[in-house]
């Protein structure tokens, strides 16, 4: 591993003002989260426990235990624990392992550099998630240090195989070691700021409190083989184009919950002209579908939150030019809303292909459903006090991911789970998922600022 940044020496603090000596956490958390990008834990082989031993040396020279759980080696999680007085059930902050895979040569620096140019972090995972994981790290390091009063214990986890949908990671913990990692409520990633690109200053605050759960089916048809000059009513490429048009062109009910009728609500209230308008039509009870399309126009991941979506993603059928198939399908890929019936959707996807002989089978997936968290938790309400007090300007929203992620998983083992990472400026590439990921150094620092004071009050306040 190379280490661009040299480990530093334990921060001084006021331990009486109870308040970190920012310009050296904020080092030294930087040097944390560069020595992980370093790390090639990406699928399919993720190889986390090289990350997960790493933390566990870094926790055991604070003083802090922390044990590895591997659901097969190689693949491991790792959990460390503050314990409080017990006063409150604990809080879980947590954090992915494991990266997805890179195609290196179509990076212009090394994916693994974790090295800082220009005011960036270079490298795979440093937007998603090892600053997330860096944080979290930092932030319970400096609970230790400071010696906190605690009311409530403060869960530090680090997980394998998020990208992957979860099995060797949360869904291993959540079914084999709960009692290590429950909560009241716990922080993950899933939310974010937005930057304005000319001042440089937060207008929006994303904060993830539900998601979409991933559903997938596989539409199939088979017929007869064929001369390709002779045409066939029974072609299955014929009838399953028929068919995925249907699909694209019948959108699901709109549905609003608690979470996207907030989200629409403040939006609607701090916006102007056509996007206002769009944003109190999109409230009303049975706003048109001109509307509705109108809201995708704007934002198609908004106009997402509004209804399971249903999408196709692979079409396979045929294998020469001059021959009819005898079968052929097509995959779609759904995020179902909160709430969304699994069996009742396939059946109305069916009955919207009009083609009574096609076969829809429904595929594995990894993401539990659940329900959204909570806008009236302390964990929320904290969220947002410290936020309106550094950002007074900015809207904050609760939001809901038209993704996937593990908390998933928390959610459906009751642990509410809120969403909030670092803030990137608006129309900005982060390279995310794909090529010449990066991470703006300042926004790292603030969302560890930010981090700091909503675990601090929540820790620490009476509820």
């Amino acid at each position: 591993m190379r280490r661009i940044l040299p480990l530093l020496v334990l921060v001084s603090v006021n331990a009486s003002a109870g308040e970190p000596n920012w310009s050296q956490v904020e080092e030294q958390a930087l040097t944390t989260l560069l020595e992980l990008v370093q790390m090639d834990t990406s699928q399919p082989r993720g190889n986390e426990i090289v990350a997960a031993r790493y933390l566990q040396e870094k926790f055991r020279k604070e003083g802090i235990g922390a044990t590895i759980y591997e659901a097969k080696p190689g693949r491991a999680s790792i959990v460390a624990r503050l314990n409080g007085n017990g006063r409150h059930r604990p809080l879980l902050l947590l954090g992915h392992l494991d990266v997805v895979t890179v195609e290196a040569e179509h990076w212009s620096f090394d994916p693994f550099a974790g090295t800082v140019k220009d005011g960036k972090v270079l490298g795979r995972g440093s937007r998603d998630d090892k600053e997330i994981v860096a944080g979290a790290f930092q932030v319970l390091v400096q609970l230790h240090k400071l010696g906190i009063p605690l009311n409530r214990d403060v869960i530090f986890l680090g997980v394998a195989d998020e990208e992957s949908g979860g099995d060797l990671g949360i869904t291993y913990l959540v079914e084999h070691h709960l009692p290590e990692i429950n909560a009241e409520f716990a922080i993950n990633e899933g939310g974010r700021g937005q930057i304005d690109p000319i001042t440089g200053k937060y207008t929006h605050f994303n904060i993830g409190t539900a998601e979409k759960t991933p559903r997938r089916a596989r539409l199939s048809f088979k017929g007869r083989a064929g001369h390709g000059s002779v045409p066939t009513k029974d072609n299955p490429i014929g009838v399953l184009a028929r068919a995925v048009a249907r699909i694209f062109d019948t959108p699901l009910p709109m549905r609003l919950n608690r979470t996207t009728r907030t989200f629409f609500e403040r939006l609607a209230a701090t916006s102007q002209g056509e996007e206002a308008y769009i944003y109190r039509a999109i409230l009303q009870p049975n706003p048109s579908m001109a509307t509705q399309y109108k809201l995708q126009s704007i934002n198609p991941s908004y106009y997402s939150m509004i209804r399971t979506s249903v999408v196709p993603t692979i079409f396979k059928g045929g294998y020469q030019r001059n021959v009819i198939p005898s079968e052929a399908e097509v995959i779609l890929d759904i995020r179902a809303l909160p709430g969304e019936n699994p069996a009742s959707l396939f059946d109305t996807l069916k009955r919207i292909t009009g083609e009574p002989d096609i076969e829809l089978i429904p595929m594995a997936v990894t993401r539990p459903a659940h329900p959204p968290s909570p806008l009236d938790t302390p964990l929320y309400r904290a969220f947002e006090r410290v936020l309106q007090q550094r950002h007074p300007r900015a809207v904050i929203l609760p939001s809901m991911n038209t993704g996937a992620s593990d908390s998933a998983q928390l959610r459906a083992a009751g642990i509410p789970t809120y969403g909030f990472g670092p803030g990137v400026i608006v129309g900005e590439h982060t390279g995310v998922h794909g090529n010449d990921e990066y991470l703006r150094v300042d926004s790292f620092h603030e969302y560890l600022h930010i981090l700091w004071q909503v675990v601090l009050t929540v820790v620490t306040k009476e509820q």
